[in-house]
């Protein structure tokens, strides 16, 4: 027969969290405000620009995986 273990509960750093909510709703901002002036642009600053969109919207992706591992 097994021994039942006590488990501890897994513990959670709610700063940790709430600073990565934080990070995840800034890189929002930016690629919101990024892909408005990439409207405005034209030529190679548009490319940049829908880059630096992409670019935010990866970050913001590994931001939602690293809160989702907690």
């Amino acid at each position: 027969m097994r021994k039942t273990r006590d488990r501890k509960p897994p513990t959670v750093d709610v700063d940790h969290l709430r600073m990565l909510h934080e990070e995840a709703i800034d890189q929002l901002e930016l690629m919101r405000t990024a892909l408005e002036a990439a409207e405005q642009a034209t030529g190679t600053m548009r490319d940049n620009l829908e880059e630096l969109v992409l670019n935010h919207w990866n970050v913001y992706l590994d931001v939602l995986h690293m809160i989702s591992m907690h």
